[in-house]
Order: C-alpha cells, then sequence, then structure tokens
C-alpha cells in the first residue's frame, strides 16, 4: 500500500507492505510495535504549518511535522501500540549539494522530527536523512522490517 505525502497509515497485525513515493526533502517516519503488532508510516512534506501561507486551504495538518506529529502518535495507540514497545526509523529529508543552505528544506524537516521525537520522550532507532539524492522507505509488517531504497535497490534493512 503506497503511502501519500502529507498522509499516514496504520496498520494492526496486516498482510500487506507499506511503502512511500519518493521522497525529496519529505520525511518518512515508520513506527514499530513488534510486540503488539501495530505498524504506521507517515510522510510529512513540511516541519510546521506557518512555511505555508494563510491563503493556502484544505491541506491537513498530517502534511506538517509539528502539527500531524501528535495525531500520528495517538493513531498508534488507539491502534493498540504501546508507547514503551514503539520503534521510530527516518528516511528522507535529502540535502541537495547545489541548493543554497537557506532552502535546506530536507534539513529542517530531519531537525524537526528528531526535535518533536525527543520532546515527547522517543528517539529514532535507526535514520536515513539527509543524502543528497532521493528514496523511498519500505516497511513490512510481516518481517516487522524498515528498509530504506534508492532507484529501487535496497540500501538499508533495519
Amino acid at each position: 500500500m503506497r503511502v501519500e505525502k502529507g498522509r499516514f497509515l496504520i496498520l494492526k497485525e496486516p498482510k500487506e507492505i507499506l511503502e512511500t513515493e519518493t521522497l525529496g526533502a519529505c520525511v518518512a517516519l515508520a513506527a514499530v510495535d513488534r510486540e503488539e503488532k501495530v505498524f504506521g508510516l507517515w510522510v510529512f512534506v513540511l516541519p510546521a504549518e506557518r512555511i505555508l501561507a494563510p491563503k493556502v486551504g484544505g491541506v491537513p495538518t498530517t502534511f506538517f511535522a509539528s502539527e500531524g506529529i501528535d495525531e500520528f502518535l495517538a493513531a498508534l495507540e488507539e491502534a493498540g501500540a504501546k508507547r514503551e514497545n514503539l520503534s521510530f526509523y527516518a528516511a528522507g529529508g535529502a540535502r541537495f549539494l547545489e541548493a543554497p543552505t537557506v532552502f535546506d528544506l530536507g534539513g529542517l524537516n530531519a531537525s524537526m522530527i528528531r526535535k518533536l521525537l525527543k520532546d515527547r520522550g522517543f528517539k529514532l532507532a535507526r535514520e536515513a536523512c539527509g543524502r543528497p539524492f532521493p528514496c523511498r522507505m519500505v516497511l513490512n509488517p510481516q518481517e516487522a522490517s524498515v528498509s530504506v531504497k534508492i532507484s529501487g535497490e535496497e540500501e538499508e534493512k533495519w
């Protein structure tokens, strides 16, 4: 099942694989509770809503890291995940070398998710953020694994 940008999916004892579209500056956050068999994948686009002009409407809160994190965590718990069992994995947040640092949206997104998780008592178990190229994340509940793919090839498996 493909998780669209600005959205998340939570599965309880699933038989389906969750995967992202290609991630540039966006960040994918996978959450895994192996004991309760709850798995979630969220792709956010911007670190905070204030980055968009106020006239832009109809954008879900999950499009933004700071506004969507608590909704994602609540959905995981509602599906049966326990806070103490959750492991988090992040990928994306590409930092394109030719872009000026003032436009480092990928770096801002990666920094924001680390901060938001830390503020809530969590940390990333693994991450593949800040690379100079796009990637995809795949969450395989049958194996309880998360992998990062570049150009269709598996780069890392956690």
